[in-house]
């Protein structure tokens, strides 16, 4: 375990709240591919299901930081290379993302394998400086806030620029975030490492998850993750029926950004001592009602009740990534604190990607739900029925929370790491004993 110094949580904050000002572009890249692409919900949903690839490979990425250190170092290494690789991408996307389909959606892979591996490492990071201690909820909301307050602080510039920049400037303006991390990365206090035995950590790797106590609440979260995705939906549905600007949809991703950082600040403040269950069940229910008031909006009650869709939009927003985040972030904290030593970024990535990977199918399951429903451009009669099954979805599965024995993983962890400490006791004493053979001979 590394040492929790001051740059090491210098870097990890630098990183949350780069990922979060990256978000700059993210409005600009929705239009890329509406606009100069000419791209339906249906081939949007898809293309963002192939960009957000690399985020469901993280424990590839976890396991070359755990393994494979470069120059001796496990973590600023790849902070450098890859913050260094994002900054060209992002620039590159400047010049040649807007003038071909394919040329701008393999940029967009690729910037996102380099930010995923950012992600990694800071994760990673932030795993091992919570390990034997109790501070995996403070680290935690620590990461998530930075990052969320970098979101924060270019979410209404994110529409609000489109209005007056091209889409190759807020490229090129984004691009010197990635730089930073690069920048950042040689600030970090680091020992040395040497290269490991990859199939052995696969199979300790292997060996935690057929805990039973492990492997059914991540069976759990993964199903929990598929409630199929309406927001490629909404998007059209607000641009195009709507006709909300850039500049509101801005305003709309404020309050998304400023959501999350109060859903992070009442967690740390008033849930992080209460249980996993009694947190995780409470916002489940109350989630499922919220998302289902778009309902309103989109059957166009709203505007009989007397709320304009400006209105209704923002409040909606508001209310529902407040209690999403909420959501969420018993299941990070969780995650954090189950993770065994020696493969603690490997096995954080795994639980992130098996988050991000049902948000993936959930946003493929969207856009095949999208197409049966002929819900296009043009038509969103039947969207109130998908939002509808989104709702419904989640509630199917709380009976099934019982599967997650919080006490129970923290234990398993526990029991883990002592019989990795107890294994390496004995060969070390091995080493003694033939050592003293020698000298006695």
């Amino acid at each position: 375990m590394i040492k929790q110094s001051h740059s090491t949580y210098a870097v990890i904050c630098l990183v949350a709240f780069s990922q979060g000002v990256i978000n700059l572009s993210e409005l600009a890249i929705s239009y890329l591919l509406k606009e100069d692409y000419g791209m339906n919900p249906t081939e949007m949903t898809y293309i963002q299901g192939i960009i957000s690839i690399p985020w469901v490979i993280k424990p590839i990425w976890g396991l070359c930081t755990d393994l494979l250190p470069i120059c001796s170092y496990r973590r600023k290494s790849y902070l450098f290379i890859f913050g260094l690789m994002g900054f060209v991408l992002f620039y590159a996307l400047s010049i040649y993302g807007t003038k071909d389909a394919f040329a701008g959606v393999s940029i967009l892979l690729s910037i996102q394998i380099c930010i995923a591996f950012c992600n990694v490492v800071a994760e990673a990071l932030l795993v091992e400086i919570s390990t034997g201690n109790d501070s995996s909820t403070n680290n935690v909301s620590l990461f998530f806030g930075f990052k969320a307050f970098g979101t924060l602080m270019t979410s209404y510039l994110s529409g609000y620029s489109l209005k007056y920049l091209q889409k190759q400037q807020i490229f090129r303006i984004t691009s010197i975030f990635p730089l930073i991390i690069a920048g950042a990365s040689l600030f970090l206090n680091e020992g040395q490492h040497k290269d490991m035995d990859i199939k052995k950590q696969l199979q300790e790797l292997h060996r935690f998850l057929n805990i039973k106590a492990i492997y059914k609440p991540i069976v759990f979260i993964f199903c929990f993750m598929l409630q199929p995705s309406t927001s490629t939906a909404m998007f059209y549905f607000q641009t195009v029926y709507l006709h909300y600007t850039a500049e509101f949809l801005g305003k709309i991703k404020f309050l998304f950004a400023l959501a999350n950082i109060t859903a992070v600040s009442i967690f740390n403040r008033y849930l992080k001592n209460y249980s996993f269950k009694s947190v995780f069940f409470v916002t489940t229910l109350t989630y499922s009602i919220v998302n289902a008031l778009q309902i309103l909006q989109v059957t166009r009650r709203n505007v009989e009740l007397g709320i304009k869709d400006e209105a209704f939009s923002l409040c909606d927003t508001l209310l529902m990534q407040l209690v999403a985040e909420l959501n969420m972030l018993p299941i990070l904290v969780l995650a954090c604190k189950i993770c065994p030593s020696k493969i603690e970024g490997t096995m954080y990535a795994l639980l992130m990607s098996t988050i991000n990977l049902g948000q993936l199918v959930a946003r493929q399951i969207g856009g095949i739900l999208m197409y049966f429903m002929n819900i296009n451009e043009a038509s969103f009669e039947n969207l109130w029925i998908m939002i509808t099954m989104t709702s419904v979805y989640i509630l199917i599965l709380l009976p099934f929370l019982s599967t997650i024995k919080e006490k129970e993983m923290i234990e398993s962890k526990d029991v883990y790491n002592k019989q990795d400490l107890d294994e390496q006791d004995i060969i070390g004493k091995g080493y003694e004993k033939l050592s003293l053979s020698f000298v006695e001979n």
